[in-house]
């Protein structure tokens, strides 16, 4: 959607997508035990024929699946979009959270923030990849940018980064935190350090570490990977605050990413993020629906696996030019011409 284009009407596009809203609890349901049924069995396997190392691996692989799947459910309960009640949402959420490693209500609040702000160049922050201007990575210290280079490292972001994020950076107090998401952070920690001591105690620390080692690894990178690409791509958005509209960050700021069915099965159709981020509350099942009906959908940018790993190289956002690029070259900062829209030299 180019950023000429008109802005949609709130209250038509509300409209239009008010038939997609409705919630199918028997629905939402079975999609939760289609998730925690098998990942849970996995475990059980994992205690009855005590893999070897590899094959411990391999099944730490297939939970990954399961897992993944798990966190799109997680993430749309709290949006309380699988079931009508809030209270439901929020039990559920409370139990896959922990599954995931990630307490509930701490969660919520990080992602309403991140919904509130995306594409507001005076809101980046939480909930999203941290993006520096052009200006303001080449007026930093060396010692910020070296620290800025390496945050955007893809095999760090991709691989260390998130592993980081669930056993560590989720596991403590922080700054501003109500009562209850404090109380939500004690509850999953208690109740994780029990999931990691039992078992341990019943499969062996070494298989429970390789078997849960390797879901934190890899769906940690899938996680990442999905964060990255539904809003880092060449023409995404950002605006000061003054400019700033929410529907164009919807619309151009959040990507369309085209993946085979099965991939967007594993994934919860979280690849329609577009359609989510302008609806917040459409339960995944209908966002498939919606991206194919609604004509403003039409011209939501649109990201494959291939395109996704170029945009891994883009690292900045150039006001000037409006645009996402790559590191400026020392003769780029000197003052190299560079036409509109032509990437930087890597």
């Amino acid at each position: 959607m180019p950023r000429s284009a008109p802005i949609p009407d709130r209250g038509t596009w509300r409209r239009d997508l008010a038939p997609y809203l409705e919630v199918d609890r028997r629905r939402s349901l079975a999609q939760i035990a289609s998730v925690v049924v098998p990942y849970l069995g996995l475990w059980a396997l994992v205690a009855i024929v005590r893999p070897s190392a590899w094959l411990a691996v391999a099944i730490g692989m297939a939970a990954t699946v399961f897992l993944t799947r798990m966190y799109s459910f997680f993430h749309d309960l709290t949006h309380n979009s699988m079931f009508e009640s809030r209270t439901a949402n929020g039990r559920w959420g409370h139990l896959l959270g922990f599954l995931l490693f990630t307490p509930y209500r701490w969660w919520q609040r990080q992602h309403s923030l991140h919904h509130a702000g995306t594409g507001n160049l005076d809101r980046r922050g939480p909930g999203e990849i941290n993006t520096m201007t052009l200006a303001e990575y080449e007026s930093a210290s060396r010692l910020r940018r070296l620290g800025y280079r390496l945050y955007r490292n893809p095999l760090l972001m991709l691989f260390v980064g998130p592993s980081l994020v669930f056993l560590f950076e989720r596991r403590f107090p922080q700054r501003g935190m109500s009562r209850p998401i404090l109380f939500s952070v004690v509850v999953s920690n208690l109740a994780l350090a029990g999931w990691a001591l039992g078992l341990s105690a019943l499969v062996g620390w070494q298989t429970f570490l390789l078997v849960q080692g390797t879901t934190l690894v890899a769906g940690g990178a899938v996680a990442a990977w999905m964060l990255y690409i539904q809003h880092q791509y060449e023409d995404t958005y950002y605006q000061s605050p003054d400019e700033w509209r929410f529907e164009l960050a919807a619309l151009q700021g959040s990507s369309y990413l085209d993946l085979p069915r099965p991939l967007a099965w594993m994934v919860g159709n979280a690849n329609y993020h577009h359609v989510h981020h302008l609806s917040a509350r459409i339960p995944n099942y209908r966002l498939r629906a919606a991206h194919e009906e609604q004509v403003l959908f039409r011209s939501t940018p649109v990201v494959t696996v291939r395109s996704s790993i170029g945009a891994l190289r883009l690292k900045l956002w150039d006001e000037g030019r409006g645009c996402l690029v790559r590191f400026p070259t020392r003769r780029a900062r000197a003052g190299a011409n560079v036409s509109p829209k032509t990437p930087l030299p890597a």
